[in-house]
């Protein structure tokens, strides 16, 4: 997607593009308090402690949201939390947030705050925690009506302030008011600047009833309206990716695996006051598929626009705001912002060269020259370039997410569970000789394959492929490298001596001893790919072997389990096309989920799966859209088959 353009007029930003100001000379935090916040009765009416939910066309500049932001941290209830949805298909960069706002220093410490969580211009959504959690900001980056299409909320209030409806249709259109309407309930209010009569016709079709009040200022008139009956039609989500909301009784949750996804999972409920028993058969933290002594955090570039490459995006820029926050507190993270290169050695990267859209501080595309600069390295060939990205500890990370639960997690290591039952609305755990380990409502499975011997989930599509990493001494020549190397393989720059490199990747062998062969590959693939850069020494090699947990489509498992038996009886003829209108919504083994299968991508995808998971856990408003969240989702597979007819052929 395209960021902004704008030029400058004795201060005050004009979109190039729209030709239309992003907010009125005259006196413009002023008009955004009266046409916005005063017309839609607030602060008022978010005076109790139930979440207030407001969602906006048009970002900009951000001058609402910081607007309203200071006018809920001032005048809510302190346990009640904000949740500001805005659309923005042309973001601004940072440097332009902070010329526009500086016309109001009373938002400075606001925007101080916001802007280092502030995403670069990447489509899909962007969920970002600010003000201590009180305010939940999702940016949603994309053309108006496939945003919301792609929302999951009920509003309470809407600011429609795109540019003007003369200048920019496509945000007020009639299928763009119908879905701000679906999106409604009784009582939801709006307010715009404009009083267009089309607009005002649009809104009135979709169900508010709409007047005319005074404007801002110079400005005549404007409107506002409320919802008085509710015209919502069905979600257009099928019913087979519905999950329950719950209430539990216990803020308590057992977390099986304490790997990067148990670690996160555990941590991102643990920020919710939750208590968590961690339970894992090693003998300490990250030892498996977690145990490398070093990773890359580095995004997964996709061919065009969809679920995944929206994911994934997210995904990583959410690792790096987690990582830089956690490095305030922790300065020995060992976490190296220092950027990535992914040399271009095969046509789908050429191609993926080829299509990248998105802003250069997100990835950019570098000549062989401009490699080789970055690089410091002889490689005469293309790169995508993450300046973003670096070297992260694993085992690092997760110690530290450990110590910023705040005695929220314990630990029991050495701990191996044989098999869960749910008994009187509480999962229990047994050890191989059915002794009860424990107890808890709510389980969270994230020990990668072995979740599959689980009687509840051996169904779920995974498995497992070994990766061993090297350790090799550092020699003059590798010394030049700057910044970590991805190839089919990887090299990382030299710390205390040594290079890790990596990795083997061997599908459905769970061996895990260190085999010297694999060393030597990993080093002969670097001498093959780069020749005359690097001498390594062959003896006295380390390394690290595990297993890794993937997927059919590389894509994670995050969310509810699905009760099998529930969906071979009411899916069982999907094969047949019937409308997904015909069939109820799904049920799920209650308090049962699993984070899994995140391969070797498990440092750039296990926060935003971990924070999916703890929101539908807590019943919030989830972190990803629609389309990611059914991507995620276990039972993606399922489904698969049961509209193929594979099931019904296996059971027949």
């Amino acid at each position: 997607m395209k960021p902004a353009r704008i030029h400058w007029e004795k201060g005050y930003p004009v979109s190039t593009h729209y030709n239309d100001v992003y907010f009125s000379r005259d006196e413009g935090k002023a008009e955004t308090e009266y046409v916005f916040l005063h017309q839609n009765h607030l602060p008022a009416r978010w005076q109790n402690t139930r979440p207030f939910i407001i969602a906006e066309t048009g970002f900009g500049t951000g001058l609402n949201f910081f607007s309203t932001a200071a006018l809920w941290l001032k005048t809510a209830v302190p346990r009640a939390r904000l949740h500001y949805f805005s659309v923005e298909n042309t973001p601004l960069n940072k440097a332009d947030f902070q010329k526009a706002l500086a016309n109001w220093p009373e938002l400075a410490g606001l925007l101080l705050e916001f802007l280092p969580h502030y995403p670069p211009a990447v489509p899909g959504f962007h969920h970002l925690p600010l003000f201590n959690r009180r305010v939940f900001l999702t940016l949603m980056f994309g053309e108006v009506e496939d945003m919301l299409q792609q929302m999951r909320a009920t509003v309470d209030a809407w600011y429609l302030d795109g540019f003007s409806p003369a200048k920019n249709p496509r945000m007020w259109t009639k299928d763009v008011f119908e879905h701000i309407a679906r999106h409604s309930k009784p009582g939801t209010t709006f307010s715009t600047f404009t009083a267009a009569s089309p607009v005002r016709r649009a809104l009135t079709s979709a169900g508010f009833e709409v007047e005319k009040v005074a404007g801002y200022g110079r400005k005549r008139e404007m409107l506002r309206g409320v919802l008085k009956t509710s015209r919502r039609s069905k979600p257009g989500r099928p019913p087979w990716f519905e999950y329950a909301s719950r209430k539990y009784n216990h803020k308590h949750a057992i977390v099986v695996g304490a790997g990067l996804a148990g670690i996160t999972t555990a941590w991102a409920l643990a920020k919710r006051g939750w208590q968590i028993d961690l339970f894992d058969q090693q003998s300490a933290i990250a030892q498996a598929g977690s145990g490398n002594a070093l990773g890359i955090l580095m995004p997964r570039i996709s061919l065009g626009e969809n679920a995944v490459s929206e994911f994934y995006a997210a995904a990583y820029l959410k690792a790096i705001r987690e990582c830089n926050t956690l490095q305030k507190k922790y300065a020995d993270l060992l976490w190296k912002q220092d950027g990535v290169l992914q040399i271009a050695t095969s046509e789908r990267i050429k191609k993926q060269m080829g299509k990248l859209n998105c802003s250069n501080d997100f990835a950019r595309v570098l000549s062989a020259a401009q490699t080789n600069d970055m690089s410091g390295l002889t490689i005469n060939k293309d790169a995508f370039y993450f300046p973003l990205g670096g070297i992260l500890s694993p085992q690092n990370l997760c110690k530290y997410l450990m110590n910023d639960a705040g005695g929220n997690i314990q630990t029991q290591f050495n701990t191996t569970i044989h098999r869960l039952a749910q008994k009187g609305g509480r999962w229990v755990l047994f050890d191989r000789d059915e002794n009860v380990i424990a107890r808890s409502e709510t389980v969270i499975l994230t020990n990668a394959v072995h979740v599959l011997k689980f009687e509840q989930t051996q169904w779920l599509k995974l498995s497992a492929a070994r990766g061993q990493t090297t350790m090799a001494a550092a020699t003059p020549k590798s010394q030049k490298i700057r910044r970590a190397i991805c190839f089919e393989g990887y090299i990382l720059p030299e710390i205390n001596g040594e290079h890790l490199i990596g990795a083997s990747f061997l599908r459905d062998d769970q061996d895990t001893a260190i085999r010297e062969a694999e060393h030597y590959q990993n080093i002969d693939q670097l001498k093959h790919l780069f020749p005359d850069n690097f001498d390594f020494e062959t003896k006295n090699l380390k390394g690290h072997a595990a297993l890794r947990a993937t997927t059919p489509d590389r894509m994670p498992l995050a969310g509810p389990v699905a009760d099998l038996d529930f969906f071979k009886t009411h899916y069982h003829d999907l094969h047949h096309g019937k409308a997904k209108e015909n069939y109820p919504n799904a049920r799920d083994l209650q308090g049962l989920y699993v984070n899994t299968g995140h391969g070797a991508r498990g440092l750039c995808s296990s926060f935003l799966c971990a924070e999916l998971i703890a929101a539908q856990i807590c019943d919030e408003l989830l972190p990803v859209s629609e389309a990611v969240q059914q991507a995620l989702h276990p039972s993606r597979f399922l489904i698969r088959d049961l509209k193929s007819g594979k099931i019904k052929e296996e059971s027949s």
